[in-house]
């Protein structure tokens, strides 16, 4: 399978990590340098894509991009009329613009064009018209939103996938961020099935386990880990019959 058809998402970043790496160590091999062998490629094969996003990651995406209506309102109730520091601030345009009197505000509409963008890009692949003026009904970042989300399979499935995924997940983490906002990450009994490490992580609300051995990074669906946790107490249970009988 090629890097192309590889999910673009999480679950295949030790994939890219390997390639990256395989791929620096070729460009620094020296074929006349009796000492040095040639890179041999990693073996870590890329989780693929259906067709372009795999379920997990696509269901994460679709998650977050739903999201995205609380974080713009709660980075929004944090402007207070303030600019902050110079390092807080996004970079953009030339060092003599004139700072903006809130960050908060500036990411909001940010937010709102980013998305009115993806929504205007897939109008435009589709050949459909434009949308309608908003803001009677809902905001327009709530209806754009609530647009996308309509036609989300068609997006993941159509040549812009990967790119509004990715961006849908950075303005996800980013907002998160920024706002503070976020809920409880949990420890969950059961090793690590790869490298065997207590280190299996879950956050409420994802459909996702992933392991917190950076050596590692396993990521499981929640689906698989609960079948894992049924395999283990059959297992249990098979062993406690055996030994009563």
């Amino acid at each position: 399978m090629s890097s192309e058809e590889a999910c673009p998402g999480p679950c295949n970043r030790r994939f890219r990590e390997a390639r990256d790496a395989h791929r620096q160590a070729l460009a620094d091999y020296d074929p006349l340098d009796a000492s040095q062998s040639r890179p041999e490629p990693p073996e870590i094969a890329p989780w693929p894509g259906d067709p372009v996003w795999c379920g997990t990651c696509a269901t994460a995406v679709r998650l977050r991009l739903a999201q995205l209506d609380d974080l713009i309102a709660l980075r929004k109730a944090t402007a207070d009329g303030h600019t902050q520091s110079d390092a807080a601030e996004r970079v953009s345009g030339s060092s003599s613009a004139p700072a903006s009197p809130s960050q908060a505000g500036d990411d909001e509409q940010e937010a709102a064009a980013m998305l009115t963008g993806w929504e205007r890009a897939y109008r435009d692949l589709r050949r459909w018209p434009s949308a309608a003026p908003r803001g009677d009904l809902a905001t327009a970042e709530t209806s754009c939103i609530a647009w996308l989300l309509h036609h989300f399979d068609g997006i993941m499935r159509s040549p812009v996938a990967a790119d509004f995924g990715l961006e849908i997940l950075q303005w996800h983490r980013e907002l998160t961020g920024s706002t503070k906002a976020g809920v409880r990450t949990v420890r969950k009994p059961l090793r690590c099935p790869s490298c065997q490490y207590a280190t299996l992580m879950w956050t409420e609300g994802e459909q996702q386990v992933n392991c917190a051995n950076p050596v590692c990074g396993r990521i499981l669906s929640l689906a698989e880990y609960d079948a894992e946790v049924e395999r283990i107490a059959a297992e249990q249970k098979r062993v406690a019959l055996l030994a009563a009988g």
